[in-house]
This record gives C-alpha cells, sequence and structure tokens, in this order.
C-alpha cells in the first residue's frame, strides 16, 4: 500500500480529513473567518487612517478622570488650572457634545454638535477644505461655526460659504470654516467654540473632555507624573474630595468611537474568534475520528 491511499502522516492524514468535510460545514467556516477578518480590517484601516490624518498622533492624549471606578468628566476649573501650570503639554484643549438645529435644503435638521476651544483644531492637525479653525477669528466669539466637509455639501455646497451667516437654533453664525473630507465626516457635522467665561467657572456640574498635545520627547509616564503633582495642588479640585479621585494619561489609539462602541466591537471580536476556533475543533475532531474508525475498519 502507498503513502497516498493509507496516509501514515500529520500531514497526508489531514489532507484526506479536509477533502471529506461537507462543503456546507466548510462554507461556515468562511462565513465566521470573513467576519473575523472584516472586525480585524475595520481596526486595523481606522487605526492607520488615524495616523494618516493626525501628524504625530503618538502625542495625542486623552485626560479622563475616574471616581470610584466612573468617568466624571473634568471641570472647567480643573481644566484650566491644568492648563495654566502643565510644563510637558504643547496644548491641553476642552470640548463637549451636544445638539443644535441648523436649517438645511431640507429644512431644519436637529443634528449632533460639537463646542470645542478656540485650539482644539489646530493642536489635531485637521486640515481644513475652506476657511480657518476658530483660532484664526480671535476664539472669543461664540457665534462661530465649522462645518464638516459632508454638512458643507448638504448645505448646498457653497465655495463662498466662509464669512456668510447660517440660522443655528435659530440665531445667526458666522461659517469660520470647512473641515476636510475624511474621518471628521463621521462625527459631529457642526462645531461652535467653547467659550470659557467667569460664569462657567461658577458651575461645578459643568464637565469637559480633555485632549493635550504632549512636547516632542515627553512620555506619557512622565506627563503623568506632571498631572498628578498638579492635581494634588489645586485646592477645588475633585481629588480633595471623600471620594477616590485620579486622573489617567492615555494614548488616542484608533477611530475615534466611543468607549461604548469600543467596547461591543471588541466584544464582537472576540466573540467571532471564539466561535470560529470551538467550531474548527469540534468538526476537525469529528472528522478525525470517522478518518480513525474508518482506518482501523480496513
Amino acid at each position: 500500500m502507498n503513502s497516498i491511499s493509507h496516509p501514515k502522516s500529520v500531514a497526508g492524514r489531514t489532507f484526506v480529513v479536509l477533502k471529506k468535510i461537507p462543503r456546507s460545514i466548510l462554507a461556515i467556516f468562511l462565513v465566521f473567518a470573513l467576519g473575523l477578518a472584516a472586525n480585524t480590517a475595520i481596526f486595523t484601516l481606522g487605526y492607520l487612517d488615524f495616523l494618516a490624518v493626525y501628524p504625530h498622533a503618538e502625542e495625542l492624549v486623552r485626560l479622563r478622570p475616574e471616581m470610584q471606578g466612573k468617568d466624571e468628566g473634568v471641570s472647567v476649573k480643573d481644566f484650566l488650572n491644568w492648563r495654566e501650570q502643565t510644563t510637558v503639554f504643547q496644548y491641553l484643549e476642552a470640548s463637549t457634545e451636544g445638539a443644535l438645529s441648523i436649517r438645511t435644503r431640507h429644512g431644519l435638521e436637529r443634528v449632533a454638535a460639537s463646542r470645542v476651544t478656540a485650539g482644539f483644531y489646530g493642536m489635531m492637525g485637521d486640515r481644513f477644505y475652506l476657511g480657518n479653525d476658530f483660532a484664526s477669528e480671535g476664539g472669543t466669539s461664540d457665534r462661530l461655526v465649522i462645518l464638516t466637509y459632508t454638512m458643507w455639501k448638504r448645505l448646498g455646497a457653497n465655495p463662498s460659504i466662509v464669512g456668510a451667516t447660517e440660522l443655528i437654533d435659530g440665531a445667526p453664525y458666522t461659517v469660520a470654516g470647512v473641515l476636510a473630507s475624511g474621518l471628521r465626516d463621521h462625527g459631529a457635522p457642526v462645531s461652535v467654540p467653547l467659550v470659557l467665561t467667569p460664569a462657567g467657572l461658577d458651575q461645578d456640574d459643568q464637565r469637559v473632555n480633555v485632549i493635550g498635545r504632549l512636547k516632542p520627547g515627553v512620555s506619557i509616564r512622565e506627563a503623568q507624573a506632571n498631572l498628578d503633582g498638579i492635581v494634588a495642588h489645586i485646592p477645588h479640585s475633585l481629588s480633595n474630595s471623600n471620594r477616590a479621585w485620579s486622573v489617567s494619561v492615555e494614548p488616542i489609539r484608533g477611530t475615534p468611537l466611543a468607549n461604548d462602541r469600543k467596547l461591543v466591537n471588541w466584544l464582537l471580536l472576540g466573540g467571532v474568534g471564539f466561535v470560529l476556533l470551538v467550531e474548527c475543533v469540534s468538526v476537525a475532531n469529528l472528522f478525525l475520528l470517522r478518518a480513525e474508525a474508518s482506518y482501523q475498519l480496513r
């Protein structure tokens, strides 16, 4: 008997087993494999896009406060103290999320909106298709608006829109710029200035998200130590409350998804991989047992 009809090697026996697997089972394997590959591609391409869009993306970090395991957001007072006292950041900017009404060609629409401090887009390194960011306008007016490229198209793609007026929440806003087409098109379609006034400092419940750009050569560990030192000496900081409170400096990686959406995607990716592994092992064991039985009967 030759080795082809009665294979002795593991590779030969595996080849015989694979030939006997029904096409329906192979189709199931293919579907699971494609799902795993698709999820992996989403994360990989999203991360590559992020690196391509934002220069020196490794310098971008998020400052995330936690109180008893929950993300509390950063108070305006703490943010301004951090920005004034830190020595490791090139920029430290804040943002919040909300919704605004804007009149488009289809009528009045309620859309997601970002409120950002004047230097936010300059810190990130965003490119503009038309106009500039809020910093170029002095950063003091709250009646300015920046549009994403997709929103600009929805408004009629007017090439002279910079300096024009758009009605937002019933009030006139001057268009400062239009962001270049890209990742921003997947986020809030409009942005307005986040102007931190003395009145806002008295609102203890006001919370912002904080993103910073490290100085060249500064590590995340050094930034964390610097921030810890600042937090420990701020009298009004939440760190002096009776509840456990801390701030972590975290790198910004991948697509700009919310933490809950990232968790769902990772769970989906892990679930697909686990099911594929279990199915492969189960079916492979089944056919190996059948193959062993058939060899013994010969």
